[in-house]
């Protein structure tokens, strides 16, 4: 007999739902992977995933949040692996350039979200993103690490280069080099706003 309470029991089929749509759509897109071909693969009846997502819509947004919550995590681990402060700042842009290499991101979280998703970056998530970019870039200005300026014109032209770099990085022949490239570029481009220690 079975010791699962329905909370978990509902958890469970959404994470079971969350991984096999990720598969799904980073294997052919948002509009090649049909509702039905979904409910198919989950065992699941239309009215039943509408019931745990409201939408096909809905899974996606699922799965775009999931995916946002792991590459927020290697952000935050290589910012502290590199000891916080400015190397951390710079370690984590890298870190996000690095974790886009995974085609399934590329094609979910660069090519088909914006794309799909209303509003994609004027999303609460995004706005808090860059809200906590200013909060740290602002302090690094304090303590003295980098140059002064607009905190958060500095965060939205960060954000935006490294955004454009992955976009850019995807189109390419070979899109690991290409990512490696793209992060050594940022990284001189990051090298100006560093004020060297005398």
């Amino acid at each position: 007999m079975s010791t699962r309470t329905r909370p978990q029991m509902t958890f469970e089929t959404r994470a079971s739902l969350i991984a096999m749509a990720r598969d799904a759509f980073g294997r052919h897109g948002f509009s090649g992977v049909p509702l039905e071909d979904l409910c198919a693969a989950a065992g699941l009846t239309r009215g039943a995933l509408y019931h745990h997502f409201g939408s096909k819509l809905g899974l996606f947004e699922a799965v775009v949040a999931e995916m946002d919550d792991a590459l927020d995590e290697a952000v935050e681990r290589a910012t502290e692996e590199a000891g916080g402060g400015w190397p951390g700042f710079r370690a984590g842009c890298r870190a996000y350039l690095q974790a886009m290499v995974a085609p399934d991101i590329q094609r979910i979280v660069l090519n088909d979200a914006p794309a799909v998703i209303p509003n994609f970056a004027g999303r609460p998530r995004m706005r808090l993103c860059t809200a906590q970019m200013v909060d740290v870039l602002e302090g690094l200005m304090k303590e003295g690490a980098i140059r002064r300026t607009d905190a958060a014109a500095l965060a939205n032209v960060i954000a935006g280069a490294v955004a454009n770099a992955a976009a850019w990085a995807t189109s390419r022949q070979d899109p690991a080099a290409a990512f490696a490239a793209a992060g050594d570029t940022i990284g001189l481009l990051l090298d100006g706003l560093e004020i060297a220690e005398v």
